[in-house]
């Protein structure tokens, strides 16, 4: 796995960018999600707080890091559309 961020409060607060880009979250076995949003942080800590549809099977999966890539609107769908075929995160439903 790549190095990371702690998928935690201080982790959310301190490294995640108020920014458009897609996001990966993982533990040491596994990828568990890969999302893309207009506001990183803003979906790492729905995820965190069990607000997001996804969170249920995120946090399921012990969660211990994330990463994440910026950029605009256009590039997040492609780019994340690529990432979910390349890793098969465990909570990404197509």
């Amino acid at each position: 796995m790549p190095p990371g961020h702690s998928f935690s409060e201080a982790g959310i607060a301190t490294y995640a960018p108020r920014e458009s880009g897609v996001y990966g979250i993982y533990s040491n076995r596994q990828w568990i999600y890969v999302g893309e949003s207009q506001n990183i942080e803003k979906s790492l800590y729905a995820h965190l707080h069990r607000q997001s549809e996804e969170s249920y099977c995120i946090l399921s999966r012990s969660p211990t890091h994330f990463v994440f890539d910026l950029g605009d609107e256009m590039w997040r769908k492609i780019r994340v559309e690529g990432l979910i075929e390349e890793l098969k995160p465990a909570c990404n439903w197509t």
